[in-house]
């Protein structure tokens, strides 16, 4: 199937033709289909098969065009690959990887299979995988680059250019911008532009044309602060140096941007209540893993819920005596949780990227502009509100006098409910961060949980005062 058929046919169609294929025993002829795919759509299509058919396809293919792809697909997927695929087959696939995404894919397999993948390998390759798998995957060192144009400082640029050039042919260098210079003991001295380094004399000595480099990282840092740094700074790689100064690659743009979108997913997860973080693809994940990874949040939010409940019966006088006060319960807590979602997601984000910093101006400046940003909010909530009190238990009731108490007590605790929910929901990630623990962790059914305990205490304690209970 060339390209220009596959510009007008969808991902599924492409699975539905290669599951056809197998399952009328033309594993070649499906093995061909999937090899005449981009590594996009060859990722796409190999975790929308099931486990069986995908194990046969994998048996089949040289699985080439999985090569791009290959630190972006599943556990699950890896695994089989590892499974299937003999000890030659996988050394040929990661002879073409780069040394950062080998070692995050090494990771995923056997260790047996592994090391036996490894002593495979060249020797020089194997040597680079080993410096990066040292590091943990979630530190800066677990993603760096080490294959990078790395020269001393006492050569010319005549002498570097010629020796760049011929490793270029070669391909031995991963993905970079610049050629950084180093002393004898390997420390970083500076950097040169790639195209700078080209239009430079060739007599001249690189110590005398490297420009200094004032931005770079420690290895064992977490990958987070990799990107930071490339976001405030605007760079396109960061340099990784150790405690000594001395030089060990680089972690460049494309790995970059996957540590954000891993990142952001992180968040988004543990925003959306995931106490255990999935890993890899939805799609592959079975449903045992993911019911696991959910039910902890749920059974945790029950009890969080008895709470609530508690407050609830220990007002079942107050409720008894005005009864319509129970309507406007769900509106109230609703309306305290979003409120609380709001502020925090929107200080989370702000702490991920370094524009809230934990010191005491900040954490003052945060509570000054929610409690500012409720104020105005309410100059709309408080009348609605009040209307709303008003027109159920008239409606209901036909008692002007008891309408009146009822609408004051929900505009007052409304007003409380919203100051408290906002100032809690954006003061839980940073007193999460304060006691070094994630952020993200303040999830959105956690902060609705809190304000919803915290609206009904409110509530039923002013309706007792207003009402007279």
């Amino acid at each position: 199937m060339g390209w220009r058929l596959r510009v007008s046919v969808s991902i599924e169609e492409i699975v539905n033709a290669i599951v056809d294929r197998i399952e009328r025993d033309d594993i070649a002829g499906a093995a061909k289909l999937f090899e005449s795919l981009s590594p996009p759509e060859a990722l796409d299509v190999v975790v929308r098969l099931d486990s069986d058919s995908r194990r046969k396809l994998i048996l089949a293919s040289s699985l080439s065009n999985l090569v791009e792809v290959m630190a972006r697909l599943p556990d699950e997927v890896i695994f089989e690959i590892a499974s299937i695929k003999g000890v030659d087959d996988l050394a040929k696939i990661f002879s073409k990887l780069h040394v950062d995404d080998a070692a995050d894919v090494l990771v995923k397999i056997p260790p047996k299979v592994r090391a036996e993948v490894l002593k495979v390998l060249p020797h020089e390759l194997s040597a680079e995988i080993a410096k990066v798998m040292k590091y943990s995957p979630e530190s800066v060192g677990g993603i760096m680059t080490t294959q990078v144009p790395v020269f001393e400082e006492d050569l010319t640029v005549g002498e570097a250019v010629s020796t760049y050039v011929n490793k270029v042919k070669l391909g031995l260098y991963d993905k970079h911008n610049y050629v950084y210079v180093v002393n004898k003991e390997r420390k970083l001295v500076g950097r040169i532009d790639v195209r700078t380094l080209l239009t430079k004399p060739r007599e001249l000595k690189l110590r005398d044309c490297a420009e200094k480099v004032n931005v770079h990282v420690n290895p064992l840092k977490d990958r987070e602060e990799a990107a930071r740094l490339t976001i405030s700074y605007d760079l396109v790689e960061v340099p990784v140096v150790d405690p000594d100064g001395v030089f060990l690659g680089i972690v460049s743009l494309d790995d970059l941007l996957d540590v954000v979108v891993s990142e952001h997913t992180e968040d988004l997860l543990k925003y959306g209540g995931f106490l255990d973080v999935i890993r890899g693809s939805y799609i592959t994940t079975s449903p045992l893993k993911l019911a696991v990874r959910r039910i902890p949040m749920i059974v945790y939010l029950y009890l969080i819920d008895l709470i609530t409940g508690g407050i609830v019966a220990s007002f079942e006088g107050v409720i008894q005596k005005v009864a319509i006060l129970a309507a406007f319960m769900p509106i109230l807590a609703d309306n305290s949780g979003n409120i609380g979602s709001q502020a925090s997601a929107l200080i989370l984000r702000s702490l991920v990227t370094g524009e809230i910093r934990l010191s005491r101006s900040d954490i003052t400046k945060v509570i000054h502009k929610e409690f500012s940003t409720t104020t105005i909010m309410l100059l709309l909530l408080a009348p609605l509100a009040f209307c709303i009190g008003l027109a159920i238990p008239f409606a209901t009731l036909k008692d002007t006098y008891l309408a009146l108490r009822v609408a004051t007590t929900v505009t007052l605790a409304l007003i409380t409910s919203c100051y408290v929910a906002d100032i809690v929901g954006a003061l839980l990630p940073i007193v999460l961060a304060k006691l070094r623990v994630d952020p993200a962790a303040a999830s959105a059914p956690l902060v609705t949980s809190i304000g919803d305990i915290l609206t009904v205490l409110t509530y039923f304690t002013v309706a007792t005062v207003m009402l007279g209970l």
